[in-house]
């Protein structure tokens, strides 16, 4: 329970009302819980109680934590003696307690987002990450260009009042010097988000090859259905094809694209091999799909060379270097898609991490763009007012990353995805 009568409201439920005394640290209560007899035949059972002030609590508001048996009967129970207490008292609401914790100065809106990552953590990554941004590897920097750029504007501004003195405050080379600093600290940090494409959420897994290579059919493999048409034909997919699936507890976009390397025949297949390039370059993962027809095998002398090729090949016309490709060979009697999933998730998992959890990445991006844009365009001013006006613009957009600057809106977007209680 938490707000500023969740003690005297404790206090209707326990055997021993007045030992639950707030005090300027944590407090642990032992006692029994006796419900109303008008609502509940239950005896009372023991129960320990966390008392914390306001001020020192998660919310930041007086709180209480009943410890008790975990039996649903008496839990109901003890939930419908608390709820008749006042009609003041009622359920919270999804992501109410981090929400009032945000409200209350005691986390900014990337720690609040965190507290969400560590819920849903899927394995030990996500849980990492969340656990790091909870720490606050992303409000750090964030405050610290922040305090930056007002001690910066405080100066301008200052200046600003003062014109018609002969007093400098701040130099044209301090002030430039300041602005390609603060610049690079949203820069670095925009880049930590989009260096993988993490701003589109899920990590994209692209497959890749020459006509007729065997991508389709492994792509109808991985997503279980004959989602894409497959024939002897080369040439069949024209358009590219993505489904949403698990790959081996990762949630990951999977994406069936044109043949690509042979000479297009006509516009149509041009403009899916353009197509197929673009996509490449938004990679997370490239899977380069070839035949065993094409005498690339393990025994074959050649395999290094050859694959060497098709590896540069990729590289000069479409997949940046970052990006992690694994080469697979379709076609062939086994079916290796066990060790294909193994390795392409242990890569998923070492790849490069902006530490940073992707709901705070999408939403950061495209502020850190503003705030960066605002900054660039302040290096190219004479007009101090002017520059003032950029440097404030960025401050705002950076608010909106930390909830400095917030609305209804975004505060609805985030914490509407929490569970109760949380």
């Amino acid at each position: 329970m938490s707000g500023r009568q969740a003690v005297f409201v404790a206090k209707t439920i326990v055997e021993t009302p007045g030992a639950l005394t707030l005090v300027q640290r944590a407090t642990c209560v032992d006692t029994r819980i006796v419900l109303p007899p008008q609502l509940s035949t239950l005896p009372p059972f023991p129960a320990k109680l966390l008392l914390w002030q306001e001020g020192h609590s998660y919310t930041g508001d007086e709180t209480v934590e009943i410890h008790t048996i975990g039996s649903p009967v008496l839990l109901d129970a003890m939930m419908a003696a608390l709820l008749s207490v006042s009609e003041e008292v009622r359920l919270a609401k999804p992501g109410e307690f981090t929400l009032r914790a945000f409200l209350s100065g005691r986390l900014d809106l990337p720690q609040a987002e965190a507290v969400l990552g560590v819920i849903d953590a899927a394995d030990n990554v996500d849980l990492k990450t969340a656990l790091r941004q909870l720490a606050g590897n992303v409000s750090a920097p964030l405050s610290a260009v922040r305090t930056l750029l007002f001690d910066t504007l405080a100066q301008l501004e200052a200046s600003l009042d003062f014109a018609e003195e002969d007093i400098t405050i701040i130099s044209e080379r301090e002030l430039h010097q300041t602005l390609s600093e603060a610049f690079e600290q949203i820069d670095q940090l925009r880049q930590r988000i989009t260096h993988r494409g993490i701003a589109e959420g899920k990590p994209k897994i692209v497959l890749a090859g020459p006509p007729n290579a065997g991508k389709s059919t492994l792509f109808n493999k991985l997503v279980q259905k004959d989602a894409a048409l497959v024939s002897p034909t080369a040439g069949t997919t024209r358009d590219y094809l993505e489904a949403e699936i698990d790959w081996d507890g990762i949630p990951v976009v999977l994406i069936d694209t044109a043949g690509i390397g042979n000479a297009a025949l006509n516009k149509l297949d041009e403009a899916a091999q353009m197509k197929a390039q673009e996509l490449l370059k938004q990679a997370d993962v490239v899977i380069y799909c070839y035949e065993d027809v094409l005498g690339i095998t393990t025994e074959n002398t050649e395999v290094s060379r050859r694959l060497a090729e098709n590896l540069r090949a990729l590289r000069e016309t479409s997949v940046p270097s970052v990006v992690k490709t694994i080469f697979f060979q379709t076609k062939t009697t086994n079916d290796p898609l066990e060790s294909l999933i193994t390795e392409v998730s242990t890569l998923l998992r070492r790849s490069p991490d902006c530490g940073m959890l992707p709901n705070t990445a999408l939403r950061c991006r495209e502020a850190l763009i503003a705030a960066g844009d605002s900054l660039n365009r302040a290096q190219t001013l004479t007009d101090t007012s002017l520059i003032a006006l950029e440097i404030r613009n960025a401050v705002n957009q950076l608010g909106l990353i930390d909830g400095t600057v917030h609305t209804e809106d975004i505060l609805e977007n985030i914490f509407s995805r929490f569970c109760i209680g949380k």
